[in-house]
């Protein structure tokens, strides 16, 4: 009866991704590329879930073309939780083609089962490529694999996620429970994983899949209950009250103002500016400064600043090969070389020393 039961759940659990997946394409009030990610994602867990019970089910002798589509599942879903995480709970990030590092094992898998899906000749690299598959059972090691990935990036999120700092705003009740609820699954689920695959104990690997479902049926609750708390956390939840805080603004003649401020006059070259004095320099109050700032452009004042610094670093390493790196980010606004090198890796993806030496040198 128990196993009937949990076979029930992870079935359930599959169909219920699958819906979820299907309603991010008809959404229109969020952004597309977070409607994506979560189409991606569900579609992973749906995969997952519901070929997980067929073998759950027949365990003897399953086979199917739905084993490649779950090895490519497996190898989707940890990057694209991750960048998930990163869309969501960062402001300031924007998808760069060095994420797509993510995807490179998902895109070599995809080659994998490819061959070996494919009826080679005799003869030929192809064929023996696919001999090679076979005999040394790489597909069979490459569903280890995916698990292990899928772990990683679990574990890969939840260091990221400043708990500590989410447990001490109590500002954020809601929020703060739904994290530690989600955080908590996603270490169960990854922590299962791990077990069924050093015990190989298929009971772990169950208990995984039902963690799954009960994560995927949280999800959808708090898809109704809290859709804004579980899209979009960092942004305003009050568009009207932003609308009100910079009303009477015309933000094009904010934006012209800033610009003559910062990129003409480069005033942003002096470390100790701050929101508010640069609002005075504006005629406009700080916080609709702040306000304009998170909602127009999607990051804090010291992002805002750091990019026009760290374009300004660039300019100085161009017109100055030997001048040291230290004294062009005082130069430029920082206030200590920690905080430069961490800003300039931020926005070019790599250090201001490699960043001079192969795309300057």
């Amino acid at each position: 009866m128990i196993p009937d039961l949990s076979n029930a759940l992870i079935l359930f659990g599959g169909g219920l991704a699958f819906l979820l997946a299907i309603v991010q394409l008809f959404q229109r009030n969020r952004s597309r590329f977070k409607n994506m990610l979560l189409f991606i994602i569900f579609t992973s867990l749906a995969v997952i879930q519901i070929q997980e019970y067929a073998i759950s089910a027949v365990p003897a002798g399953y086979e199917s073309a739905g084993m490649n589509v779950l090895l490519l599942a497996k190898f989707i879903l940890g990057p694209s939780l991750y960048i998930f995480y990163l869309a969501v709970f960062n402001r300031d990030y924007l998808f760069h083609i060095r994420d797509f590092i993510h995807l490179v094992p998902a895109l070599v898998v995809t080659l994998v089962v490819l061959i070996f899906v494919s009826q080679p000749g005799n003869t030929g690299l192809l064929s023996y490529l696919h001999s090679f598959l076979i005999e040394r059972h790489v597909v069979e090691y490459l569903h280890s694999l995916g698990f292990v990935m899928i772990s990683g990036y679990i574990m890969a999120v939840f260091f990221k996620m400043d708990i500590i700092k989410v447990l001490r705003d109590s500002s954020r009740g809601r929020f703060m429970i739904i994290t530690l609820t989600v955080t908590i699954l996603l270490i169960l689920i990854a922590l299962m994983i791990v077990l069924s695959m050093v015990t190989e104990q298929p009971r772990f690997a169950k208990m995984a899949m039902i963690l799954t479902s009960l994560f995927i049926i949280y999800s959808f609750a708090m898809t109704q209950i809290h859709p804004e708390i579980f899209l979009s956390v960092p942004r305003s939840k009050n568009a009207n009250r932003i609308e009100g805080v910079l009303n009477g603004i015309n933000i094009k003649d904010l934006e012209k103002k800033i610009h003559e401020l910062l990129a003409n006059e480069k005033l942003f070259c002096d470390e100790d500016l701050s929101l508010k004095r640069l609002a005075g320099l504006l005629n406009i109050q700080p916080q609709e400064l702040s306000v304009y700032l998170n909602h127009y452009l999607n990051m804090n004042f010291n992002s805002f600043l750091n990019r026009y610094r760290v374009d300004e670093a660039i300019t100085l390493m161009k017109e100055d090969k030997k001048r040291s790196l230290l004294s062009i980010a005082f130069a430029v606004g920082f206030n200590s070389k920690s905080v430069f090198y961490e800003a300039f890796t931020k926005q070019t993806g790599m250090s201001p020393a490699k960043y001079r030496k192969t795309e300057i040198s």
